[in-house]
């Protein structure tokens, strides 16, 4: 009887990160399958520890700092303090001087930029870290739902901001005026481009630089090579602390559920909570969702779960699987 191959492709659940949830998740599943791993998150220490896991690289996290040094990369991630949704003094300065520090011979340097507060249009970024930078091949994460914003206009990062903050528009057409201007000298089009408004516009610092900008989820994506993994697999695993209609299970379950759709596999969720009726999750791309033991999930826990369900998957000719 020919086993089923099987992607386990997840992100933190509860106080599991990417790999620790991954590994427990795959070892319940290798009693009954073959089992390829890939961590993946969209940012944060979650997405330094799936990277050094999928680079075989160097993690290091200080606090509010996150490193990744892998040969020829490095990955490079801050966490700024939390400010009010407009805060036209705050600045991205301790982040340039965290990179500036960060980088050494790396001919690849990856920005995380989802920890970042300011909205100061990377100025401050590129200020500090301007020319450490300088000739190298950069890429920025960003959050997708920021990854088509430009830096100015209507509909730009600057002025979510500022429609969040409560801000008269008279003071956001005076700020936008002025990142514009800067925009500008910084390159032809910048101030339009998508991804510019991204990250407090640190997304524009980026692509002064001649770099570009991409998703946590999507990079994990390019470094376990999940195009091939998933074409040669039966069906994804993948794995949320909760999940809800509302939130989709969070970036990376709605991030996995798109690619198992394009792959044309069939996607299913280990998670906590109530759960959701068969026919919502479908709308999510999700072809059923198995509950995990009460309580906050465990190693132990996950790895039961699977095992249980994977006894319950029949290999065969239609590839298919009961609960």
């Amino acid at each position: 009887m020919t086993r089923l191959r099987v992607a386990v492709v997840t992100g933190r659940i509860g106080e599991l990160d990417p790999v620790a949830a991954g590994t427990a998740l795959a070892r319940g599943i290798a009693t009954h399958a073959e089992v390829a791993l890939a961590p993946v998150a969209a940012g944060g220490p979650d997405l330094a520890t799936a990277v050094a896991e999928l680079t075989g690289g160097d993690l290091r996290v200080d606090g509010t700092a996150w490193l990744v040094r892998w040969p020829g990369g490095v990955l490079i991630g801050f966490a700024q303090a939390p400010v009010p949704a407009w805060a036209p003094a705050a600045s991205s300065a301790d982040v340039g001087e965290w990179v500036a520090a960060a980088v050494e011979g790396e001919d690849l340097v990856v920005l995380d930029l989802t920890g970042i507060t300011a909205h100061d249009g990377g100025a401050g970024l590129l200020a500090a870290a301007g020319p450490a930078l300088a000739g190298r091949e950069l890429v920025g994460l960003v959050a997708s739902d920021e990854l088509g914003l430009p830096a100015t206009g209507i509909g730009s990062g600057l002025a979510r901001r500022a429609f969040a903050g409560g801000v008269d528009i008279a003071e956001l057409l005076r700020a936008d005026a002025e990142l514009a201007v800067r925009a500008a000298g910084l390159g032809e089009g910048l101030s339009t481009a998508p991804g510019g408004g991204a990250a407090g516009g640190c997304g524009l610092a980026v692509l002064a630089g001649g770099g570009r900008l991409t998703t946590g989820t999507q990079f994990c994506h390019r470094l376990a090579g999940l195009d091939r993994t998933l074409r040669h697999a039966d069906l994804v695993v993948t794995g949320c602390t909760e999940l809800s209609a509302l939130d989709r299970g969070g970036p990376v379950v709605q991030a996995v559920a798109e690619w198992s759709q394009v792959a044309e596999r069939p996607c299913v969720l280990f998670t906590t909570g109530a759960g959701l009726a068969r026919r919502e999750l479908r709308t999510l791309g999700i072809e059923a969702a198995h509950l995990l033991p009460p309580g906050p999930p465990t190693g132990a826990g996950l790895t039961s779960a699977a095992a249980r369900i994977a006894a319950g998957w029949v290999p065969g000719p239609e590839r298919r699987w009961v609960d």
